[in-house]
């Protein structure tokens, strides 16, 4: 039976796991999606066959079905987790539903990874959201749905941030921008210029790191993407003496 695995390469080349590896050797065909995360394949030497948003979603992965249809292994190699995205759990369904065994492999996400850097608790990981560019206009509100919810419980928030139309991820500063944009409208002090973030960027890569900010600060910040921030809801004693030690941008 033709199988596809779906490989979670982690934030960078030194997290790619021998599970990882192990599949990527089995598989016939192999391919990558880079639109919910950067990574250079160069750096592994792998040769792969790039995915768009409209192939893996408006398509549902044709190409690949195409290789799977031949009798042939297929792996398509996701940055991060590669259940991350709603998207690759559409696959998955997809992919069993026809008949073709598909084995997930984890890789290093970016939810535990901003946290682990953000030296902050797991166990109080809130909602999770995106911080979005207009959609035909209009701003989602879902972040500061999120956020205000989280922070009502003592919980932290994590918001990603968008990827552009015409590719590149939106900077840490642009999202800063939509969050004040997102209080103008709202109003409840949920992204006040002063509140507390913290901002995680090009974790795994040169350049990369995590500083601590305000929302105000952090739109005047020249921060690089991808990035992800966390709004920091009740502190305990050690997180709060750990994010002390963080630089401040």
């Amino acid at each position: 039976m033709a199988r596809l695995y779906l490989v979670g390469l982690g934030l960078a080349p030194p997290y790619l796991t021998r599970a990882a590896e192990a599949a990527i050797r089995e598989a016939d065909c192999v391919f990558a999606e880079v639109y919910t995360s950067y990574f250079d394949f160069g750096a592994l030497g792998i040769n792969a066959t790039l995915l768009d948003r409209r192939e893996l979603e408006d398509r549902s992965g044709a190409a690949i079905e195409a290789c799977l249809k031949e009798g042939k292994n297929a792996a398509l190699l996701v940055p991060g987790d590669p259940m991350a995205a709603t998207a690759h759990s559409a696959l998955v369904a997809l992919f069993r539903r026809r008949g073709y065994e598909v084995v997930v492999v984890p890789g290093v996400s970016i939810v535990c990874a901003a946290f682990s850097a953000a030296c902050l608790s797991i166990y109080k990981l809130g909602g999770v959201a995106t911080i979005t560019y207009p959609r035909m206009g209009v701003l989602s509100a879902r972040p500061y749905e999120v956020a205000e919810e989280s922070l009502k419980r003592g919980l932290h928030a994590l918001l990603l941030l968008d990827v552009r139309e015409g590719g590149g991820f939106m900077a840490p500063s642009e999202a800063a921008e939509v969050m004040l944009e997102l209080e103008r409208r709202e109003g409840r002090g949920v992204f006040a210029p002063e509140r507390r973030v913290i901002a995680v960027y090009r974790l795994g890569w040169p350049g990369g790191g995590v500083a601590r900010s305000t929302v105000g600060a952090l739109a005047k910040a020249d921060l690089p993407a991808p990035a992800a921030i966390i709004v920091p809801g009740g502190l305990n004693p050690v997180e709060k003496e750990c994010i002390e030690t963080l630089p401040v941008v």
